[in-house]
């Protein structure tokens, strides 16, 4: 089966399933199972998919900090280019971000985000994860401004 849609996440996110979407997601099509083991380490509160303006992150734009060689940078912009040119046929899986402590990061979609922000695309749908009380009220806060933003 296919997680890495946004149609897929949200079957799940209707069932009440997203934290079980997350973990095939990652453990499959994402490709990313370091997150995936990562998330089970401790109780996780999910939200999403909702489609959000992904620029009031402060997310760093490019490639991330941690890739220093020219080579990985390359490879990261030739799966950017990739996403880019493919987007219009392609059921993009939501980005995957945690807020903790007042920042938001995107633990998975770094590609998909520099690639939607290089079409200036601003929309997008996103599955927020939280591990404290705090920080998800804060995410219920946010969701509701930008619903508010909408009318």
């Amino acid at each position: 089966m296919i997680y890495g849609t946004t149609g897929c996440a949200m079957e799940y996110a209707g069932r009440g399933a997203i934290h079980e979407w997350v973990q095939l997601f990652l453990r499959n099509d994402g490709k990313n199972v370091v997150l995936a083991d990562g998330l089970l380490l401790e109780p996780r509160v999910y939200t999403g998919p909702v489609v959000v303006d992904i620029t009031r992150f402060g997310i760093e734009e490019g490639a991330p900090s941690y890739l220093t060689a020219l080579d990985e940078q390359a490879r990261f912009f030739s799966i950017v280019e990739t996403m880019t040119t493919c987007y219009s046929k392609w059921d993009m899986p939501p980005l995957i971000v945690n807020y903790a402590d007042g920042t938001f990061a995107i633990n998975d979609g770094r590609h998909r985000n520099v690639a939607l922000r290089r079409m200036n695309i601003t929309l997008a749908p996103v599955v927020f994860w939280t591990s404290s009380e705090a920080d998800q009220r804060y995410i219920s806060e946010y969701l509701s401004e930008e619903r508010m933003e909408d009318l």
